[in-house]
């Protein structure tokens, strides 16, 4: 009875302003999700039951959040990406923020190291220590977390062909320094179904790079129970143009395929479920749309452990989420705009009630940051965090008969296309078809559309230019000595190292690789031995190719 008396009460306001409205909804608002947008949204618009839909913070099905308490219990991680050059050099860095009230930042490799090669591999020249930090060797491991305790420190890697090499390096230091493997915290980026649709850093064929996912998944829940074994990097989707809602969906699908393949080799869901986290993007200022993409997050997740894989525990329903700033919110034009983007999808993570938030720093778009913009990126996360009020109240928008009908419309249209997903035999059979390649095309083009007709507002770049006169910004430079340093150090080490060690090591890969992926056969702790025998990273991943092959990226789209 009450929302027909409003439904009626918003058709009589909506009949004395509609000139007004009609010239509003001219305008055609709507999400790049393809959502409508209303002028005004009632009570009418929600038709979410309280109990089912939203809850209470730290219930089931944590649609207002993960915690009863939200930040007021404990501030979200302010954590940052960064990394760059040589490990020494990385070191300095780390130690810096971590003075400065950060963390260690979510690491970021060269992609030398990201493909697995060495840095005296004719493919690595040119590239060393140039789109993040260089790491051969446990040896270079050693020298970035010098002077830092594992034991209390969340580490986080972005890495993912080799996401396996890291997880052992990881270990061995750990054990190195005494730490007790029950406490180590982090976090992997293990994530490579979305290398092979929206990123392109992959080196084995599909199947066996899910195996050595799986491999990961259940030596954590065996042996580091603390640690996030799995960064379900549904961020990197928005990065090639992907909307919202693919976003979502091709994470999720991503994960589902992890989950199906670990639960089929026996691993019990609430065994490593809650060492599952998402890195997402903040890639947009409008950041009530963002929020609800949360808040939808957590329902659907919830509610897909429990009432699919049979989850018991309700930390492995919780959805976690690291969210960064993407680098394609960015513009090169006005660039000190970027700090405002930038506030703005730091709020928007807070609002979302997500747990570590990373922002992009202004003249990230030039090349690897200053120390300045890193600092200013880390402060900007503290402005938020003490000087607006809003971690002082859960779930500030619940309620909202905006955000809650745009989380319900949200929920509906992720659902609906993983079902599509399914319908296709699932994601890895999805990617194999080119759709998702084809969805985020498509979703790339009518963005880049809207900005070149002046549909959507791109502050400097489509309006508000302005002349500038400023000095080109110098990116982080080149630096052949840097390289040569690295490589001197490759051909030292294995001067230096028990090499016949590392050969058995290494066959012991090879005999491992060859079995049926299986408990049995879980290649981490033969990887752990080459590790520790000071084996490098091409070193392993060669003897994995020895097996496994390369993947060649098809040429049709």
């Amino acid at each position: 009875m009450y929302l027909e008396q409003i439904k009626t009460a918003e058709e009589e306001w909506q009949e004395r302003h509609k000139e007004e409205l009609a010239q509003a909804e001219a305008l055609n608002a709507a999400c790049e999700d393809g959502i409508p947008l209303k002028v005004l949204y009632t009570p009418s618009d929600s038709k979410a039951d309280f109990y089912a839909d939203v809850g209470f913070p730290g219930d089931f099905p944590f649609t207002r959040g993960n915690d009863a308490a939200g930040y007021r219990k404990k501030l979200w991680t302010i954590s940052h990406y960064a990394g760059f050059g040589s490990p020494r050099e990385t070191n300095v860095l780390f130690r810096k923020m971590i003075d400065h009230g950060g963390v260690p930042p979510y690491m970021a490799l060269d992609l030398p190291t990201q493909l697995g090669l060495d840095p005296d591999h004719p493919m690595a020249r040119g590239e060393v220590g140039m789109a993040g930090t260089s790491v051969t060797s446990l040896r270079d491991w050693e020298t970035i977390f010098e002077g830092i305790k594992l034991e209390d420190t969340f580490v986080g890697t972005v890495i993912n062909a080799p996401a396996a090499v890291f997880l052992a390096m990881h270990v061995v230091l750990a054990e190195k320094q005494g730490a007790d493997l029950k406490k180590i915290r982090g976090n992997l980026q293990n994530d490579i179904l979305k290398e092979f649709t929206a990123r392109g850093n992959f080196i084995f064929p599909v199947a066996p790079s899910l195996r050595l996912v799986t491999d990961t998944l259940e030596y954590c829940a065996q042996h580091l129970p603390s640690y996030w074994p799995l960064n379900v990097c549904g961020g990197h989707y928005p990065e090639a143009g992907a909307n919202r809602v693919h976003e979502v969906a091709f994470a999720f699908a991503d994960a589902f395929t992890y989950i199906d393949d670990a639960v089929r080799r026996g691993v019990n869901i609430d065994d490593f479920g809650k060492g599952i986290f998402f890195l997402m993007k903040t890639n947009h200022t409008d950041l009530l749309e963002e929020a609800a993409k949360f808040r939808a997050m957590r329902k659907i997740w919830a509610t897909r452990l429990r009432d699919h894989y049979g989850a018991k525990d309700a930390e492995t329903m919780k959805c976690r989420v690291l969210a960064h700033s993407g680098g394609s919110l960015l513009t090169r034009e006005r660039p000190e705009l970027n700090i405002a983007r930038t506030t703005l999808a730091c709020v928007a993570g807070v609002l979302g009630g997500i747990q570590l938030i990373g922002l992009r720093t202004m003249d990230e778009v030039f090349g690897i940051p200053t120390e300045k913009s890193e600092l200013i990126a880390i402060g900007t996360q503290h402005v938020v965090a003490h000087e607006t009020g809003l971690p002082d109240v859960v779930d500030p928008l619940g309620g909202s008969y905006y955000v809650e009908a745009l989380t319900a419309e949200f929920e509906r249209k992720v659902l609906e296309e993983l079902e599509r997903i399914e319908r296709m035999g699932g994601m890895v059979k999805a990617i194999e078809a080119g759709y998702v390649r084809k969805a985020i095309a498509q979703d790339a083009y009518r963005t880049h559309l809207a900005w070149e007709t002046g549909a959507k507002v791109k502050v400097g770049v489509n309006k508000y230019q302005i002349e500038e006169n400023d000095p080109p910004r110098q990116p982080y430079a080149y630096k052949p000595e840097e390289e040569q340093r690295q490589v001197e150090a490759l051909r030292q080490l294995r001067r230096e190292r028990d090499n016949a060690a590392v050969d058995k090591a290494l066959k012991r890969i090879v005999e491992v690789a060859k079995r049926p992926a299986a408990t049995e056969s879980n290649l981490m702790p033969p990887i752990i031995e080459a590790v520790r025998a000071y084996a490098t990273i091409g070193e392993i991943c060669g003897a994995l190719k020895q097996v496994f092959g390369e993947y060649s990226e098809p040429t049709s789209f």
